[in-house]
């Protein structure tokens, strides 16, 4: 007589709870890569924003206008507003400073961007926002900034609002 061969009954089940148990255990680790990912292309982005924002004051250094109100400064072909040697959250400003596709209120680029302009007070001051796209794509209404914020996965780029005063960017990941 010859022996059976294969596994019992009992063996599948205990092999299908432990890959189970591992799987639940798994899901939240894997489901954390996706965060990361998404959050290390935001700091990618803040990296952007400081590179260009020290290159612009570079290049303002450069024809002693670092302290001029309101100046445009070509850096790599574009021209670009600055603000006491630091782009401006407008239109032509820092957009026109980055490498990336990127577009106000333009969920069709890879990366939107939205401003609040406070008309120079330097105790409310101008900032810019920027985002990918797709992180976005389903909100609803016209405020982008509002949209931007409440999603926790952004860029924001304080500017300079006075001669002397630096800017601040800052990388916003907790919703990513």
């Amino acid at each position: 007589m010859k022996g059976e061969s294969g596994f019992t009954l009992i063996e599948l089940v205990v092999v299908i709870v432990i890959l189970g148990v591992l799987s639940v255990v798994a899901a939240p680790r894997f489901l954390n890569f996706n965060h990361d990912a998404k959050a290390a292309v935001i700091e990618g982005m803040k990296g952007s924003v400081d590179a260009a924002a020290q290159l612009a004051y570079s290049r303002a250094a450069i024809y002693n206008e670092e302290n001029n109100p309101s100046y445009h400064i070509e850096v790599g072909g574009k021209s670009g507003h600055v603000a006491f040697g630091y782009p401006t959250v407008e239109r032509g400003g820092m957009e026109n400073f980055l490498n990336a596709e990127s577009g106000y209120h333009d969920l069709d680029a890879e990366w939107t961007w939205a401003a609040y302009n406070s008309g120079g007070s330097v105790s409310d001051p101008d900032y810019w926002l920027v985002t990918q796209s797709k992180f976005i794509a389903n909100s609803t209404g016209s405020d982008f900034n509002s949209a931007i914020e409440d999603r926790g996965c952004y860029v924001k780029y304080t500017a300079s609002m006075e001669q002397g005063a630096s800017f601040e960017t800052q990388a916003y990941t907790d919703g990513c």
